[in-house]
């Protein structure tokens, strides 16, 4: 089976969908979402292979083609009963676009692109919100501006302590997007939601960056923080 091998994609398309799912209501149609949009989320990577490397197509196109048609499979009855969900498709086409250019220019870890496939998975976060509601609401662009705000900060943190690590300038930057997270609720007249950024806040000023830290580790602890973020954020938004 072919699977994305970075860790962070993972809790990416998960937490924008599960936020989604609790913040609404819970129903059956979920299900087949998931699976759908799953395997859309599995067909972008022979896709992207192929992409960085036409002479990938023979191995990559048969995991593309098949993954491709089971998403097709359970989507196509949701967005027939939701065919609101098409404009949710829409903005999926130019974010792959974005990556594709980022490929091109084999900058893969510029933060536009990151914030490029933040985007992308926050739009499952929005399908499933959706069905849940019953149709569009001010709160899907809520919950889909939050999701945006946890990952971007996310994002600044990890390249802080891996690829910047040495980067003082950049370190700076990271401090003041987590500080921008404080207020940002508080503008919205949502004030609470600055408890669900806390501890991500917390781990950014308070985490030296003198000594490398091994991704695994990483890893793990930005996967308790997001776990921290979905029940915060599932309390204070409910």
């Amino acid at each position: 089976m072919m699977l994305p091998k970075e860790h962070g994609t993972w809790l990416m398309f998960f937490l924008p969908y599960l936020l989604g799912v609790f913040l609404s209501e819970p129903n059956w149609l979920h299900v087949p979402l998931l699976i759908g949009w799953f395997f859309i989320f599995l067909a972008s990577t022979p896709f992207l292979n192929i992409f960085r490397n036409s002479k990938s197509k023979k191995t990559m196109q048969p995991w593309l083609l098949g993954y491709g048609l089971i998403a097709i499979i359970f989507l196509t009855p949701i967005v027939w009963l939701y065919p609101a969900l098409l404009f949710v498709g829409i903005f999926f086409l130019p974010l792959l676009t974005v990556n594709m250019y980022y490929i091109k220019r084999k900058n893969e870890r510029n933060l536009l692109n990151n914030l490029s496939g933040i985007l992308t998975f926050s739009l499952g976060g929005v399908a499933a919100f959706m069905i849940g509601n019953g149709g569009w609401s001010n709160e899907v662009f809520l919950i889909f501006l939050w999701v945006i705000l946890y990952f971007m900060g996310s994002s600044f943190y990890v390249k802080s302590m891996i690829r910047e690590r040495k980067n003082k300038k950049f370190k700076k930057m990271s401090h003041v997007y987590h500080s921008f997270l404080l207020f940002i609720p508080l503008l919205l007249a949502v004030p609470w939601m600055s408890l669900a950024y806390l501890p991500g806040i917390l781990k950014d000023w308070f985490t030296s960056r003198a000594t490398p830290v091994k991704p695994i580790i990483l890893g793990m602890v930005e996967l308790g923080n997001g776990v921290l973020f979905f029940a915060i954020s599932r309390v204070i938004l409910a």
